[in-house]
């Protein structure tokens, strides 16, 4: 980029400089070949008339002088990248102030540097935003002098928006926090440097992608109770991969609930037990997939969304015409692809399924009054375990299954490996 050195002009007692206008980015109509405010001093021993000394270096500028300072982005610059900041050049004085204000006149928060050469924007400037820069630099004399310049920062040629769980309020210990970009991302390392994860008592976790589109982030170990989180997505200014940007640089807060409230569910015994803080608090009989065609997915789940009634479709799961049953009371989805804790009401009173048999399509079902009691304390993010079944662990990314991963196999998903 070209840059364009702006000189300072000071006002000093009764002198006054004419084509100062012209200094600024005006239309100078005066002597062209004038330096207005400022004076050319050729130092002893130098030759033909030009300033400078043996070693080629220019002279310190003589006291009372006006500073020249050269800023990049220079005036009227364009498409200047989100995150870069404003550095200054500056012969014979020091900037001591930097005021940058966007299209609506509202101040934009920064630092300037302890050695007044650049100055960083707090929070990365807006995509296509228009900024105005004051820059006020003194000279030797402490006697300020204050130059304006302007320039406009790059659009977004693809523009990348993620959504993200949790987003605020209360969740159980087995939620990991879930981030969807609109996207694919290719830069995956710089995407994961941008999104922040900070816990309170302090806690170890890593970021894993779930193709280019999804990542989660979890702490090595299920969450402790009563743990607060704070998620920052500094994503504007970042390098997303293939011209692809954001506007957004948000943070999010929740709350990781203060009951550990983790759900047994045993195919062989037909059972669930559900503690609470490590104490069994209910222990319920249940029927769970029938084998071997239905067989209800092992490992760990999390609870996603709860209803007090549903519609039950086989045709909506891939199972054909085999069921379709209206308000299935107090359903727990604990897996994207349809498996729930949930009521029944259909079941043959003469030969209840409950602690017997494993009837079901795959899902855990018990009395409705059964579930009603799971529905009433199952929180979103409370953990669902099953164990002794004949069917695999569930996929880490069907539903929230992260905690079927081990820890090296969730860090070899981290772009960055941290």
């Amino acid at each position: 980029m070209r840059r364009r050195t702006v000189p300072a002009v000071l006002i000093a007692g009764a002198i006054l400089f004419t084509g100062a206008c012209g200094l600024l980015g005006g239309d100078d109509k005066g002597d062209k070949t004038s330096n207005a405010g400022s004076e050319s001093t050729v130092a002893p021993g130098s030759a033909g008339g030009t300033p400078g000394t043996e070693s080629g270096k220019p002279p310190e500028p003589a006291k009372g002088a006006a500073p020249q300072v050269t800023m990049t982005p220079e005036d009227g610059a364009t498409g200047v990248d989100l995150a870069d900041p404003l550095t200054f050049a500056i012969e014979g004085g020091k900037v001591s102030a930097v005021k940058v204000t966007n299209a609506r006149g509202e101040q934009v928060d920064g630092t300037l540097s302890p050695d007044g050469k650049s100055w960083k924007p707090k929070v990365p400037f807006t995509p296509g935003g228009q900024y105005t820069v004051s820059t006020t630099a003194t000279n030797t004399d402490n006697q300020p002098t204050t130059i304006s310049t302007r320039f406009t920062t790059q659009t977004l040629g693809k523009e990348v928006t993620a959504s993200i769980f949790p987003d605020g309020g209360t969740v159980g210990v087995g939620q990991p926090v879930s981030v969807r970009f609109d996207r694919p991302i290719t830069n995956k390392a710089e995407a994961e440097k941008a999104m922040k994860v900070t816990a309170t008592p302090a806690v170890s976790g890593a970021w894993h992608w779930f193709g280019n589109t999804r990542v989660e982030w979890r702490p090595k170990d299920y969450w402790k109770a009563g743990t607060k989180v704070k998620v920052d997505l500094n994503l504007r200014g970042a390098d997303l991969g293939g011209g692809a940007g954001s506007k957004q640089y948000k943070s999010f807060n929740f709350a990781i609930s203060n009951v550990a409230r983790i759900s047994t569910v045993d195919v062989a015994s037909k059972t669930m037990t559900t503690t609470e803080n490590g104490k069994v608090v209910k222990t319920t009989k249940v029927t769970t997939g029938e084998s071997p065609k239905y067989d209800t997915w092992g490992g760990v789940m999390v609870v996603m969304e709860k209803y007090e009634k549903t519609r039950m479709n086989s045709a909506t799961v891939g199972l054909g015409k085999e069921y379709d049953i209206a308000d299935v009371p107090w359903a727990v989805r604990i897996t994207t692809s349809g498996t729930f804790v949930h009521g029944n009401y259909w079941y043959d009173k003469a030969n209840p399924p409950f602690g017997r048999a494993n009837t079901s399509h795959g899902c855990v079902s018990m009395t409705p009054e059964d579930a009603k009691w799971f529905y009433d304390h199952a929180d979103r993010g409370d953990v669902v375990k099953v164990v002794n079944s004949k069917e695999r662990a569930v996929a880490a990314d069907n539903g929230y299954g992260a905690w079927n991963l081990t820890w090296s196999q969730w860090l070899a998903g981290s772009a960055t490996k941290e």
